[in-house]
């Protein structure tokens, strides 16, 4: 039971620090709250004594650092904050535990309920951003209010403002840890009404209860499950740098290829072999024309009976980048209301008309 709670406890305290680096843990604000069982009982078997020894052995002396706050609360009869000092020195921690030794188990009730509400106040009242708290609540009894307590006769694991405050405490907790001495109290109800509490049983005597090293044990599962997640975040935002690079590679890497592909189409669209159809009405010829290739009309190697002799040179059809060209030879043999009529070069549109009422229509495919 004592291993499942330590661990619910352990996410729940990571979760708490997400975020906080490795230096922020070292060096973060501690609140120390000592709630303390002060009824008559706890003077038996020395239990009040041992208490105290642990207290300056195991709390003062092995989790206390300069910096802290340490609160001390006792309850009994009622519930009251002893004291609330900083922790500046060393002097002060040997204060410390003078003013614990002066405390007296003289009460004859235990009000555990009240001393829950107390502390529900305190840590209400003293909250602060990023600072941890760590709360140790010692008893040796049941929950025996007084007469006129609202707790007196209430049966604490089932009553329902009993659980609410400890969901409270447990939302303002950093480590809360319940020491139970003996067989027959309410650290149990205490520990079922706070979330992720972790909860110790123990004889008279207290011994087997580590409290420094498991907050040292806490702490380095933290730092290491910190560690991990700012390991997460840097490769998260590593990753979140190749995308911006990748992305635009990868979309001028498809630019490319399209520019390739029509570099390709335009390439062979305009460099592959193609059929010059040349017709007067009457004859066709058909002559294969590469790229930039060109015919002379007519000429011995292109004839058309209509245009004249093999000697009549009258045009040359030019293939070019954007198509047929026209070279007028002989503008004589150029019907007058041809656009052709002139010497030079023309784009090819439409028909030829010559002189002698011939038509001459070029198709290139």
């Amino acid at each position: 039971m004592k291993k499942l709670l330590l661990s619910a406890f352990i996410l729940s305290s990571a979760l708490f620090l997400f975020g906080q680096s490795q230096e922020d843990i070292n060096a973060a604000r501690r609140d120390i709250f000592v709630i303390l069982d002060v009824s008559r009982s706890m003077e038996e078997q020395d239990k009040f004594t041992n208490v105290q020894d642990y207290l300056d052995r195991e709390l003062i002396n092995g989790v206390v650092k300069t910096g802290d706050t340490f609160t001390l609360v006792t309850f009994g009869d009622s519930a009251g904050e002893i004291f609330s000092r900083r922790i500046a020195s060393d002097a002060d921690k040997t204060a410390l535990v003078s003013d614990i030794r002066r405390v007296k188990p003289d009460n004859g009730f235990t009000d555990i309920g009240i001393a829950m509400e107390k502390l529900a106040e305190i840590l209400d009242r003293n909250e602060e951003a990023g600072t941890r708290r760590i709360i140790l609540f010692i008893t040796d009894g049941m929950n025996a209010p007084p007469w006129g307590s609202k707790y007196r006769g209430v049966d604490l694991s089932i009553d329902e403002n009993f659980k609410s405050l400890g969901e409270k405490i447990s939302r303002g907790s950093w480590f809360f840890y319940i020491i139970g001495i003996g067989g027959n109290t309410d650290a149990q109800e205490i520990a079922s009404a706070v979330p992720n509490s972790v909860l110790q049983t123990t004889g008279s005597d207290m011994q087997g209860i580590e409290l420094g090293s498991q907050i040292g044990s806490l702490e380095e599962e933290e730092r290491a499950r910190i560690e991990a997640e700012r390991i997460r975040m840097e490769e998260e935002e590593r990753a979140r740098r190749m995308e911006k690079l990748i992305l635009p590679a990868i979309a001028g890497g498809i630019i490319v290829l399209i520019l390739l592909i029509l570099l390709i189409l335009l390439f062979r669209r305009v460099f592959r072999i193609k059929e010059l159809i040349i017709t007067d009405e009457q004859e066709t010829l058909i002559k294969r024309l590469p790229a930039f290739g060109g015919v002379l009309l007519n000429s011995p190697a292109a004839i058309l009976p209509g245009i004249g002799s093999e000697n009549s040179q009258i045009f040359r059809l030019q293939r070019s980048f954007l198509g047929l060209k026209v070279k007028i030879l002989d503008p004589r043999a150029i019907a007058d209301n041809s656009p052709y009529k002139k010497n030079g070069t023309h784009s090819l549109r439409g028909v030829i008309k010559l002189a002698n009422g011939r038509v001459i229509r070029v198709t290139l495919r």
